[in-house]
């Protein structure tokens, strides 16, 4: 079935997308790695050219029977399974695309049910033909889970059955599939064969399809969640930055952090305690002893006048002068009658 124009053929089309499924079906490699998707990209290619040429040829037709259909044609009822089984593992970057890749597998899918029913290879549920209309896939999950998924639920009885008939399917498959290697095999061996394959392959597009079924699912809560996110809240008000005093040791300290932190203010310490005792918050110092004004207006003459009165109460003290005397005594009592880390305890005990 060359076309003209040097077109690829039918057959090794079919064979290249063969190929491409037993690669993937033996493989190790994960889904997204670089020789997959080569070969899933190789495989949708082959298999949708393949679908192109079947149609053109009219190979298929609604009114025929399987037993009408050539033997070497039948197997091209298995492309659009193949390409579904190709387009539902093709990875994407965004979610939105995996929910278009999930339409079209499940597109191929039903395709190649309807066309098994249609041929009397294999009964199809209705409710598995219907899935690509949006009305009927609403149908079955108005709120939640796939209604018509739980409809489809097999009894014990019948999973056991199911089970057995296929792997009886499977066996007869592999033992034929062993026949199809010899270099002459007669046509009912291929027939059969190749139907064998289908009813494979519709218990596996059956099996998945479930499974994208529930996947539309999910992607509809997904969409249907982030519809229903309110919007996000305005960005609070930035505080504003705590900007910081520095209280300097003299003049020099303050223009030496001036010109390093221009955008810092910085006082003296004559300064802030003239603005403390502006605002009340400091009293005026009286005339008798040092302050802190005093340390703050002449910090080496402040210390002078400490260093002179120290001087003086110690010379007191040797002379044995009675005020002195009576203040020292007097701080001896107080110390035994209060041991040393008594005060403001706070009930501690």
């Amino acid at each position: 079935m060359e076309k003209e124009g040097g077109e690829e053929r039918l057959p090794d089309l079919y064979e290249t997308v063969w190929s491409c499924w037993e690669k993937l079906d033996s493989t190790e490699e994960p889904s997204s790695s670089y020789n997959v998707q080569k070969t899933i990209i190789t495989g949708i290619t082959a298999g949708m050219k393949a679908i192109r040429m079947v149609n053109e040829l009219c190979l298929f037709s609604s009114n025929e029977e399987i037993e009408e259909v050539a033997t070497n044609e039948i197997k091209y009822l298995l492309l659009p399974a193949f390409v579904g089984y190709f387009t539902e593992r093709k990875t994407v970057k965004k979610m939105e695309d995996r929910e278009g890749l999930v339409k079209e597998a499940t597109a191929y899918y039903t395709d190649f049910l309807r066309n098994c029913d249609s041929y009397g290879v294999a009964k199809i549920d209705k409710k598995l033909l219907n899935l690509t209309s949006e009305s009927q896939q609403k149908a079955m999950c108005p709120n939640g889970p796939p209604q018509g998924l739980a409809g489809q639920m097999q009894t014990r009885e019948e999973k056991i059955k199911s089970f057995k008939e296929k792997k009886e399917l499977d066996a007869k498959v592999t033992e034929l599939h062993e026949k199809m290697k010899q270099e002459h095999v007669d046509d009912e061996i291929k027939r059969e064969y190749f139907l064998g394959l289908i009813k494979q392959w519709v218990g596996t597009a059956k099996e998945n399809l479930e499974s994208l079924q529930v996947e539309t699912t999910m992607l509809g809560l997904r969409h249907q969640a982030l519809d229903d996110k309110p919007p996000e809240n305005k960005p609070k008000e930035q505080r504003k930055a705590f900007r910081p005093f520095i209280i300097t040791k003299d003049m020099i300290q303050k223009a030496v952090f001036g010109a390093g932190y221009p955008s810092l203010p910085t006082m003296t310490i004559e300064e802030f305690y003239e603005q403390k005792v502006k605002d009340g918050t400091f009293h005026p110092p009286t005339s008798q002893g040092h302050s802190m004004q005093d340390w703050a207006s002449d910090p080496d003459k402040d210390k002078e006048a400490q260093e002179r009165e120290a001087e003086e109460k110690e010379n007191k003290i040797e002379q044995d002068d009675p005020e002195e005397l009576q203040k020292a005594r007097a701080m001896d009592d107080w110390k035994d009658d209060h041991r040393r880390g008594w005060g403001n305890r706070k009930n501690m005990g």
